[in-house]
């Protein structure tokens, strides 16, 4: 039955919207309503996808809604109108929807094994048309057969695709794959925000890391590097050189976290519906395994956000995700400076004008202006220590006190300026001699 048959079950729809404007391809399948605002205008119509131009003031844009074919052969068609459809486009544009095929096997659980054949003309279809898909939260799955067991079949077939003016003018745009109900696949909802600065991720140092058994290979082998020179500079060169193995190995082996919990909980879900429908053996093992899997990365979110918030006070069996999670966001927020106001009286809210202007103020704060060399109020200041107190207080500290001093520190706060934590001094102590290579040893 063709959706909306009914022109009153189609009314009702536009009202819970709240638009007037719909359009239906000649299909009947693919169904795209917009806001009254916005002015629009159909390019291009087929089974496969519709594409509109909408418009409003001197904002335009190109929004391509796709539901490709199942048939691998019928979807080239679908390709060859995205290419023809990209060469007269110099204005933003999205294409979304059912694409019905996955770019690689970690897409897909369960069923035939991946073969590359389908993938490659979409993979060829989205580089011949200058698309880069737009970064998703969620689940990694956004479709399930709706069967179990062996039957089972997980796949990503839905995304989001954006053209490097929709970038420009959306540089914080966002796809969440909601969940899924009363449908076999799950909604995508775009996110676009024009105000929000695009911020770079520093390199941050999880503590977490530490627990892997791979860890102390990656920074022992590293960490050696032919150096010749002042022993700080190789200090920190031997740092920079760590650091970039790290985050490579860290993407390798955990991945995003955030999303792998998602998935994982989907995951669960989909093992205990298939365990009430058939309680076997086979069944229950599946849903232990993926409890497991659960299990493991929720335990990594919660370390990550109980380093986060830095409370060292919080004694094991005591924690909770969700407690740190809003203890970062209220000291973040509580942080946040919104804007500020120069000493012009100019108002600045943008995070690169705060930061240079910081920069600026402080910069005329402990700028050397006059002094004066008249030293005869010194000797009214009473002296309050002896001269060997003095001595004593002007030397050079030992390792040990240092050491001390550096394993005192809290493991969970905030890295230092090269990027590190305190945890990282605590799990490997650096020996440096003359003449040989600087070895780690755990204190």
């Amino acid at each position: 039955m063709e959706p909306f048959q009914d022109p009153k079950e189609l009314d009702n729809y536009k009202r819970k919207l709240g638009c007037k404007n719909a359009y239906c391809n000649i299909s009947a399948k693919i169904w795209v309503f917009w806001d009254d605002d916005w002015r629009g205008e159909v390019l291009s119509d087929s089974i496969q996808q519709i594409s509109l131009k909408l418009s409003k003031n001197n904002v335009e844009m190109i929004c391509t809604a796709v539901y490709a074919r199942c048939d691998a052969l019928e979807r080239l068609e679908l390709w060859e109108e995205l290419e023809a459809l990209s060469v007269n486009i110099n204005i933003p544009w999205t294409v979304g929807g059912d694409f019905n095929v996955i770019m690689n096997k970690e897409e897909k659980l369960g069923g035939l094994d991946f073969t590359q054949f389908e993938a490659l003309d979409f993979s060829q279809c989205i580089n011949n048309c200058a698309l880069t898909e737009i970064k998703y939260e969620g689940s990694l799955f956004t479709w399930w057969n709706g069967r179990i067991e062996r039957d089972s079949i997980f796949k990503r077939l839905d995304r989001v695709f954006g053209n490097q003016e929709f970038s420009n003018m959306f540089p914080t745009s966002e796809v969440h794959h909601l969940v899924r109900q009363g449908s076999d696949h799950a909604p995508l909802h775009v996110i676009c925000n024009l105000e929000e600065e695009v911020t770079s991720r520093p390199f941050k140092f999880l503590n977490f890391w530490t627990r892997h058994p791979q860890f102390q290979q990656i920074v022992e082998e590293n960490w050696r590097i032919d150096f010749v020179g002042c022993p700080f500079i190789e200090f920190q060169a031997k740092l920079k050189k760590v650091k970039g193995a790290l985050a490579k190995w860290s993407n390798a082996t955990f991945g995003n976290i955030f999303q792998k919990v998602t998935t994982f909980e989907d995951e669960v879900k989909v093992k205990e519906i298939q365990l009430e429908i058939n309680a076997t053996e086979e069944n229950r093992a599946d849903l232990k395994r993926a409890e497991a899997n659960l299990k493991k990365i929720l335990y990594l979110e919660e370390e990550f956000w109980k380093q986060k918030a830095g409370m060292r006070w919080f004694q094991d069996g005591d924690k909770n995700t969700r407690f740190f999670h809003n203890y970062v966001k209220g000291r973040r927020k509580k942080l946040h400076l919104a804007e500020i106001q120069m000493e012009q009286g100019d108002v600045v809210n943008s995070s690169d004008g705060i930061g240079a202007e910081a920069v600026s103020y402080f910069e005329r704060q402990f700028k050397e202006g006059g002094t004066s060399e008249d030293e005869s109020l010194l000797r009214l200041i009473p002296k309050l220590i002896t001269p060997s107190q003095n001595e004593e207080m002007g030397k050079m500290p030992t390792k040990e006190e240092v050491k001390m001093v550096v394993f005192a520190l809290n493991g969970d706060s905030t890295s230092g300026p090269d990027d590190f934590t305190f945890y990282f001094s605590y799990e490997f102590g650096v020996i440096t001699k003359k003449g040989e290579d600087c070895k780690l040893h755990r204190p």
